[in-house]
């Protein structure tokens, strides 16, 4: 395979790839945003009690499961705006979604043991 077709198919691949990074980086935006603001509230709301807001076990496994998340979507939502060519774009891409996916389940199990426990 010449340069040329390898640069013909990445930029294929690309141009494939360009229309479900939008999408992701609005849903990303949305989901981050909610944990950011579920975290605010549990804080503010222990505040009152006169307690630390991570004080049990179960509180400090959700707060570390909804930590990693964040630090999770932050990382896919850097690897989304990265503006640079890759060298590999489709094995960039699956990591991406698979570190998104991670996030988002990650993410859902800290808020449903909130609920539960």
């Amino acid at each position: 395979m010449s340069a040329g077709d390898d640069q013909g198919e990445r930029k294929r691949l690309e141009n494939e790839v360009a229309p479900f990074r939008q999408p992701m980086v609005t849903s990303l935006g949305i989901i981050l945003g909610f944990l950011l603001a579920f975290l605010a509230n549990w804080a503010a709301h222990d505040e009152s009690a006169n307690e630390p807001a991570v004080s049990t076990d179960s509180d400090w496994l959700i707060f570390a499961t909804l930590c990693a998340s964040v630090l999770l979507f932050v990382v896919v939502l850097y690897r989304l705006l990265d503006n640079r060519t890759q060298a590999q774009p489709a094995v960039h891409y699956r990591l991406t979604l698979q570190l998104y996916m991670i996030a988002i389940a990650a993410a859902f199990a800290g808020l449903a043991a909130a609920l539960l426990i």
